[in-house]
C-alpha cells in the first residue's frame, strides 16, 4: 500500500537538534525523519531512507526517539506509528515548552506520508509549534492536504548534474506555485557540487523567477560523504551565485552548519 494514502507512517528517528541548513540555521527543532524516498540523489546523507536502495518492500520495524531532548539517548518504538501516538511523543519531547521553534518534517521524503501528515500537523499546531517541511520539492500533488497546516517549506530544486537523477523543473514550478498561492513561507535550496553545470543554476533561478521572484535561493555546498566526493570550490560558489543573481535578487551561500558543529 502506498504510504501517501495511509494514516500511519514508518519513521527512522525523532530527535531534538538545531536546524543546520538554509535561512533558519541555528533554531532548535524537533526532527521527524521519515522512511522512504522516491529519488536517488547521489549526495543523500540519509541513504537508509531511500526506497530504491533497500530490499523490495522493506520498511523498518522500529524507529528511535531521543529521550529527553538533547540528551543523545534514544529509546525504540514500533513502526508504523499512528498520528495520535506520534503527537504524544512530540509533546513529551518538547520540554521545556518554548525550547523548540518548530517541528521539522524530513527524511527521506515526508510527502510520501501525506495522508498521515494531514492527521499529524493539526496536532502539532495544538502544541503551539510551527511546521517546517523539508522536501524534494517535486511532489506538488501530495502537498495539497497539508497546505492549511504548513508554516514553512524548505523546497529543494534538484539539479540533474548533481543528483544524477531525472530533472523535475516543471514539478518544482508547480510546487512553488502551490506554496505561494496558499501563503506558505517558502525558500528554495539547491545542492551544488564540483560537477554542477552553469545551465542547471540558470534553470533553477528561472524556476523561481517564473513563479515568485522574491523567493530566497540558497546554494548549499555538498558535504563530503559516501559517494559524494566532488565538493564545489569557493571560486565555483561565487560564480554560481553571480549567475543566479542575474535572474533573481536573493541568493545566499549557506553550508550544512550542523555538520560543522557535530549535531545530529
Amino acid at each position: 500500500m502506498n504510504d501517501s494514502t495511509t494514516k500511519n507512517a514508518h519513521l527512522a528517528e525523532v530527535f531534538s537538534s538545531v536546524q543546520g541548513e538554509g535561512p533558519y540555521v541555528g533554531v532548535r527543532q524537533i526532527f521527524l525523519r521519515f522512511h522512504g524516498c522516491h529519488r536517488r540523489c547521489e549526495f543523500c546523507d540519509s541513504p537508509e531512507t531511500v526506497t530504491a536502495w533497500q530490499p523490495a518492500g522493506f520498511k523498518p520495524a522500529s524507529f528511535r526517539i531521543e529521550t529527553p531532548a538533547g540528551s543523545n539517548h534514544f529509546e525504540t518504538h514500533a513502526n508504523p506509528v499512528a498520528a495520535d501516538e506520534l503527537a504524544a511523543l512530540i509533546g513529551r519531547l518538547d520540554a521545556p515548552r518554548g525550547l523548540h521553534h518548530s517541528v521539522a518534517l524530513t527524511g527521506g521524503e515526508p510527502l510520501m506520508h501525506a495522508a498521515f501528515l494531514g492527521e499529524l500537523l493539526p496536532r502539532i499546531e495544538h502544541f503551539g509549534l510551527r511546521t517546517y517541511l523539508e522536501t524534494a520539492g517535486d511532489l506538488y500533488r501530495m502537498i495539497e492536504p497539508l497546505l492549511p497546516w504548513l508554516d514553512i517549506a524548505a523546497m529543494d530544486i534538484k539539479l540533474p548534474s548533481v543528483t544524477k537523477d531525472d530533472p523535475a523543473w516543471e514539478n518544482h514550478r508547480h510546487f512553488l506555485q502551490r506554496c505561494v498561492e496558499n501563503e506558505v513561507e517558502v525558500f528554495a535550496k539547491v545542492i551544488v557540487s564540483g560537477e554542477t553545470s552553469d545551465d542547471d543554476i540558470r534553470e533553477a533561478a528561472r524556476v523561481i523567477a517564473d513563479i515568485a521572484p522574491q523567493t530566497l535561493l540558497v546554494l548549499q555546498p555538498m558535504s563530503i560523504h559516501g559517494n559524494a566526493k566532488h565538493p564545489a570550490t569557493p571560486a565555483q560558489l561565487l560564480v554560481w551565485q553571480k549567475l543566479a543573481l542575474e535572474t533573481v535578487p536573493h541568493v545566499r551561500v549557506i553550508p550544512q552548519c550542523h555538520k560543522l558543529t557535530g549535531h545530529l
